[in-house]
């Protein structure tokens, strides 16, 4: 028996056989599993999602599919996953049940550490090397929409970005996602080793066609001959992924090791809901994740924009004004009558109008079915943690459905002050004036914005505004857009915005 001084015993393959009968565990054998996928960005995420969906497709069809985890900035994972062999188990909660089980899948991880830490960049030379190996037949990522080192509004490649800089000046010692896959490709080109299928798994519109046309832009840049191979030779799958994962609480972990004895430092816990939507010709070499549920489509466009405007869409809605109301948690957003009206009303009405057709998908049940799975109160996603990187995320989620209505000639209110919302909260102070953390890549122009405009609505909209890469051209040239952003973002300077909500609602 292990004293209670001593430290807790980690899973492992080794103290695999100590779990409880009832939680499940791969259903293959892992000692028989060969590397096939380089994951980049081994967030939680990825550990409850594509990862999953693998160790479901090698209980379905074993194969060489193993994972090969590489996270590309600090912190190192190392610490969390080497010393369990790779293993972790995944949780799904739903308002008081949770259901465990052990993930396979993941065999090694490479955490490139900064200079810092590792001055002659051995780690991200074994990254590199990995990468270009021969038996890696696909790359899926999830780094998030700043991850791609773009222009949101236009989807171009940020030639001005610090890293987007440095890959150019140094593209053998990469540091951005882009530079790192023009770089592994060019590896694999120089060794003549086929190129692997892409697949990003971010929510970033057209996520592959978006990462193709960065990593070309990159790669032309540092070599035209490198351009015109990937151009030709290497598939950017787009995808559409839905799980909601929140940050993993430090209570989940206390209560995997009460419950089993062992600790988990790589727990991770999502809703039972899950989709996974890839988009192929039929003639590129996939995992067979089909057999594990995922969707192999012509054409991700519909079910992407359906998630985007409809799920993410309510998120990025009601994250900031639950934020600035002081709700904690999305799922107190939704309990809260006010907020689960608006949230209903507004994609109802403004949304699911200019939704293009998904087959077998009833537009009317599936918005009914999101506001039943953001009010999962199992489900400890802060509006703080929503609110993060928002200038990357409210182009596809509330500013191309603003646009359709606008096209269309009906109503976008209710967007509109999701976007005041955000401004509100980028601005970096709450109706009274207090300061509360923006973290966002515009930081600090939007704080800037916040001190230079202060209480003048009007002129922060128009700063606001005036950030191209966020919201393009024709947003400040609409000046029945601008009027009324200027007027919620007006009220939500002198109300709690739970009260600009109701009023809203009462007027509307």
């Amino acid at each position: 028996m292990r004293s209670i001084s001593s430290p807790p015993v980690r899973l492992s393959t080794q103290s695999l056989v100590e779990l409880p009968a009832a939680i499940r565990r791969p259903g293959y054998d892992r000692s028989r599993l060969k590397a096939g996928i380089v994951h980049i960005g081994v967030g939680a995420f990825h550990r409850c999602h594509q990862a999953e969906y693998t160790d479901d497709a090698l209980e379905a069809a074993f194969g060489d599919w193993g994972i090969v985890g590489i996270n590309l900035k600090p912190p190192s994972l190392s610490p969390m996953l080497d010393p369990q062999d790779g293993l972790y188990c995944r949780e799904l909660r739903n308002n008081g049940t949770v259901e465990r089980r052990i993930i396979g899948a993941l065999q090694t991880n490479i955490s490139v550490l900064d200079t810092g830490s590792d001055p002659a960049r051995q780690t991200l030379a074994a990254a590199l090397r990995r990468t270009a190996a021969p038996d890696i037949r696909a790359i899926t990522l999830t780094i998030t929409e700043k991850g791609y080192c773009h222009i949101p509004a236009t989807g171009e490649l940020d030639f001005d970005h610090p890293a987007i800089v440095h890959d150019i000046r140094h593209p053998e010692q990469p540091v951005s996602a882009p530079g790192f896959l023009a770089r592994a490709l060019a590896m694999r080109f120089e060794q003549g080793h086929p190129p692997p299928a892409v697949i990003s798994c971010d929510n970033v519109p057209g996520n592959g066609d978006t990462l193709r046309h960065c990593v070309l832009a990159l790669a032309e840049r540092i070599d035209p001959r490198l351009g015109d191979r990937i151009r030709s030779d290497v598939t950017f799958a787009n995808s559409m992924v839905d799980r909601i994962v929140p940050a993993t609480r430090p209570d989940y972990l206390d209560a995997f090791e009460a419950d089993t004895g062992l600790r988990d430092e790589a727990l991770v816990a999502g809703e039972p809901y899950r989709m996974w939507v890839i988009e192929t010709d039929g003639q590129t070499v996939l995992p067979p994740w089909d057999l594990a549920g995922a969707l192999y489509v012509p054409n991700v466009e519909p079910y992407e924009i359906l998630k985007m405007r409809v799920v993410n869409g309510i998120q990025s809605n009601l994250c900031q004004l639950g934020f600035l109301s002081g709700i904690e948690f999305m799922s107190g957003v939704l309990a809260d009558p006010v907020f689960a009206a608006f949230a209903r009303c507004t994609i109802a009405r403004e949304v699911l109008p200019h939704l293009p057709a998904v087959a077998g998908i009833d537009p009317a049940a599936y918005l009914d079915e999101a506001i039943e799975r953001l009010t999962n109160a199992d489900l400890k996603h802060r509006t703080a943690q929503i609110s993060t990187d928002g200038s990357q995320k409210i182009r596809q989620r509330l500013l191309e459905p603003i646009r359709a209505a606008i096209r269309a000639g009906t109503p976008c209110d209710g967007l509109l002050l999701g976007v005041a919302g955000w401004m509100a909260y980028a601005a970096g102070r709450n109706w009274r004036g207090e300061p509360h953390d923006v973290h966002d890549p515009l930081t600090v122009k939007t704080t800037a914005i916040g001190r230079s405009c202060g209480s003048d609505a009007k002129a922060m909209v128009n700063a606001f505004l005036d950030l191209e890469a966020v919201f393009g051209h024709d947003l400040k040239a609409n000046p029945q857009i601008a009027a009324r952003l200027a007027t919620l973002l007006a009220q939500l300077q002198q109300a709690p915005a739970r009260n600009v909500v109701a009023e809203f609602m009462t007027s509307n």
